[in-house]
């Protein structure tokens, strides 16, 4: 497939730079947008708010160029009451379990964003990179 004839921002990225790579870039710009667009946002234990908020952020993904599937699972603590008016609090990154499958040329990038507790960090990375038949 000639990305030059598909992709009309190309011509800005340096020459260098592959398929390859930037099928990885654009999965983390995926899960950069995620993770800058939502944290902060209000949940609470409300039968079916978490799904619908889920589906809200991999629907808003998948708006972006090049990404193929989006995947959120949101975890919160079970202690978010469904029925008190001001229990709930504000989703933060460690809640995010989020794939993206991003494909430009012929690669596909699977990058990931969730929680690693031995590290006490949420990891952006590179889950597997393959070169897919066009």
């Amino acid at each position: 497939m000639d990305m030059n004839s598909i992709d009309p921002a190309k011509r800005f990225f340096d020459k260098k730079i592959s398929e390859r790579e930037r099928a990885i870039f654009e999965g983390g710009i995926g899960l950069a947008a995620i993770f800058h667009q939502f944290i902060g946002t209000p949940v609470t234990g409300v039968k079916g708010s978490i799904k619908k908020l889920e589906k809200v952020i991999e629907e808003a993904a998948l708006n972006q160029p090049y990404k193929k599937h989006v995947k959120v699972k949101i975890n919160i603590p079970s202690n978010l009451s469904k029925n008190e008016v001001y229990n709930y609090r504000s989703l933060e990154g460690r809640d995010l379990d989020v794939t993206i499958i991003s494909e430009y040329g012929s690669f596909q990038a699977t990058s990931r964003m969730k929680y690693i507790s031995e590290l006490k960090y949420v990891l952006m990375y590179v889950e597997n990179i393959e070169k897919i038949s066009q």
